[in-house]
């Protein structure tokens, strides 16, 4: 696909003309991942955009003691790296670790800064991007802080499938790499106690795990079970 196609699907750049967008064309870059390996480490510096063109993504921080924290799991038209890309000095605060063969495209802070000072309708969108995402960490801390382990992993598993999801006869496959490493990571919980959970949610019929993957039966008990907090 034409990399101005893909960059015109991601909410930073999604309404911009074509012709508009074209004068990108020289800055971008694409360049492979090897599954396990990174795209960017924390503390790295933040001197460019990327943008999935294939692969999934986890962006994520491995605290001293080998516990996980997910903040993402990124697929194809998704945007990596603009936080600290908008910010001076900025350095990256989490890992970008490639969770199967990716390809990203890449642009330089420089070419992107020059391009951006010439749409300031585009960084009022982006604006409102960077404002949905802080929404979105906000909602995250809510959920540790006032929801149970199960409500938090059926939560997750409602969003998954509506974001990451796969339409099957029975139901939606959360069409990702999805270890219970990982759940727990994205819910700050421990392996075990989200393990506990699915196999309760299985044992109800809200889910199906079969080979790695999981399939969600039904999102609307799994909603149920995330509004409540007993």
């Amino acid at each position: 696909m034409d990399p101005l196609e893909i960059l015109a699907r991601t909410p930073l750049f999604m309404g911009l003309p074509q012709a508009d967008l074209d004068r990108l064309r020289p800055s971008i870059r694409s360049r492979s991942f090897d599954k396990g390996s990174y795209l960017f480490r924390e503390g790295d510096s933040g001197s460019h955009l990327y943008v999935i063109d294939s692969g999934k993504v986890k962006v994520g921080r491995v605290e001293v003691g080998g516990g996980e924290v997910v903040f993402v799991i990124a697929g194809p038209g998704d945007v990596l790296g603009e936080l600290s890309l908008f910010e001076k000095d900025g350095e990256r605060t989490a890992d970008a670790q490639a969770l199967e063969p990716t390809v990203c495209m890449m642009i330089a802070r420089g070419p992107l800064f020059e391009f951006l000072s010439t749409q300031p309708s585009l960084l009022l969108q982006i604006i409102s991007t960077l404002c949905g995402y802080i929404k979105r960490k906000d909602a995250a801390m809510g959920e540790i802080a006032f929801l149970d382990i199960p409500a938090r992993v059926a939560l997750k598993l409602v969003e998954l499938a509506e974001s990451k999801g796969r339409p099957t006869s029975g139901g939606i496959v959360i069409d990702m790499p999805l270890s219970q490493r990982t759940l727990a990571g994205m819910v700050g919980a421990s392996r075990e106690n989200v393990n506990r959970a699915l196999s309760r949610f299985a044992e109800l019929g809200y889910i199906r795990q079969s080979q790695g993957a999981i399939e969600v039966l039904d999102r609307e008990q799994l909603r149920r079970r995330g509004s409540s907090r007993v």
